[in-house]
C-alpha cells in the first residue's frame, strides 16, 4: 500500500521489539526497523498468485512480486495486517486459514525491516486496486523460479524459493 502521510508505524529493534512510533513517512529512525507483513496466495492448484506493480509504485515500480503486504500499522499485529492488506490490494475481506510461514530480515535498499510472511489458499477471484496492481494472475511456481517473469522483487523471489523449492 502507498504510504499515508498520517500513517503511524511502530519501529522494532534487531530483536523485533517495538521501542518506538513515528509517522510512516517520516523516515526510520537510525539503528531501527519497520515492521512488513505480506502474503502468498495460491489457488488450488498449486499456483501461485503473481502481480505486477504500477509505475508509479514507490518501490519496485513495475517489478512483478508474489507478495501482497505492506506495513505493519502502529500497534498492529503482523497478521491482522496482513489481512488489511488482502482487503485493501485485492479484495478479500476474509482469509480464513491465513497461517504464518516464516519471518525473517531483510536488508533492503529501500529500506532494512521486519518481514512476515503469510501462505493463504485464495477461494475466490481478486478483484485488484487498480492503484496499487498493474496485472496479476496465478502462475506455477516453476515458471517464476525459472525467469519466467522479470524482473522480480528480492524479497518476492526469495519467499517463492522458500515455499516452493524445486
Amino acid at each position: 500500500m502507498n504510504a499515508q502521510p498520517h500513517e503511524r508505524v511502530d519501529y522494532v529493534d534487531p530483536g523485533d521489539r517495538v521501542v518506538a512510533q513515528g509517522g510512516r513517512a517520516t523516515g526510520t529512525p537510525s539503528g531501527l526497523l519497520r515492521r512488513y507483513a505480506a502474503t502468498v496466495c495460491t489457488d488450488h492448484a498449486g499456483r501461485v498468485l503473481l502481480y505486477r506493480r504500477t509505475a508509479t509504485a514507490p518501490a519496485y515500480p513495475d517489478h512483478y512480486d508474489v507478495l501482497v503486504g505492506g506495513a505493519v500499522r502502529a500497534g498492529e499485529e503482523y497478521r491482522a495486517a496482513a489481512l488489511r492488506e488482502l482487503r485493501e490490494e485485492l479484495g478479500w475481506a476474509a482469509a480464513p486459514g491465513l497461517a504464518e510461514a516464516y519471518r525473517i530480515r531483510v536488508d533492503d535498499p529501500h529500506g532494512d525491516c521486519f518481514l512476515t510472511v503469510h501462505h493463504w489458499v485464495a477461494d475466490r477471484a481478486p478483484r485488484p486496486d487498480p492503484a496499487e496492481i498493474a496485472w496479476c494472475g496465478f502462475v506455477t511456481p516453476l515458471s517464476i523460479l525459472t525467469g519466467g517473469y522479470t524482473p522480480l522483487v528480492p524479497a518476492g523471489a526469495e519467499a517463492v524459493r522458500r515455499l516452493f523449492p524445486l
